[in-house]
């Protein structure tokens, strides 16, 4: 399948990334380095925090077939990335992962590059389930996630997070994130899933 290399929105553009965006690059160090951001992000991003490292790793993610990354745009700066990722064995949700820089935060632009992706995901009609994970504490994505449609769904956190991560997430202990779920165009709640 391939997919679409830029979206454009009315208070946004997301463009897929490329292995030589010097500004990309620039963005990312921002983004990786940020010590308030840190514990939200993924940490295997938080690997690359040098120059040589990051622009291997957007080398690694502009050729992944199953990880689609875009940059978000706001007139010609880049603010953010954005991406969608499923695995190879388990295609029947897809993961969305976000964040903006520090100085475009509050400007509504998460909420919008969200949700100019979410609606291209829909289109596609190619996965079941749509889910982010939210940080437990990080009560303002969790409410942007609620917004965009998203609601908790602890049956299909265990299923997911076991197909994605190798673990089903349910060690109270050890547990950092909830899951909400967008369900596809093509797909209604089935009871078990159901809340």
């Amino acid at each position: 399948m391939n997919f679409r290399k830029t979206l454009k929105g009315k208070d946004c553009s997301l463009t897929r990334f490329k292995t030589d965006d010097a500004k990309t690059a620039d963005l990312l160090k921002d983004l990786f380095t940020e010590n308030e951001i840190a514990e939200f992000l993924n940490q295997e991003y938080l690997k690359n925090r040098t120059k040589p490292k990051i622009r291997r790793w957007m080398k690694e993610k502009a050729d992944h077939p199953y990880e689609i990354w875009y940059v978000i745009k706001w007139k010609t700066r880049h603010v953010g990335y954005i991406c969608f990722k499923w695995r190879k064995h388990y295609d029947e949700a897809c993961e969305i992962s976000t964040a903006i820089h520090k100085d475009y935060r509050g400007l509504k632009l998460g909420f919008h590059s969200s949700k100019l992706l979410i609606d291209y995901i829909l289109d596609l009609k190619k996965f079941k389930y749509i889910v982010g994970y939210v940080f437990l504490t990080n009560k303002k994505a969790e409410n942007n996630l609620r917004k965009l449609g998203f609601s908790m769904n602890n049956r299909l956190h265990k299923i997911i997070t076991k197909e994605f991560y190798g673990s089903d997430g349910s060690d109270k202990e050890d547990r950092k994130y909830n899951l909400m779920v967008i369900y596809g165009n093509k797909f209604k709640p089935s009871l078990p899933f159901g809340e």
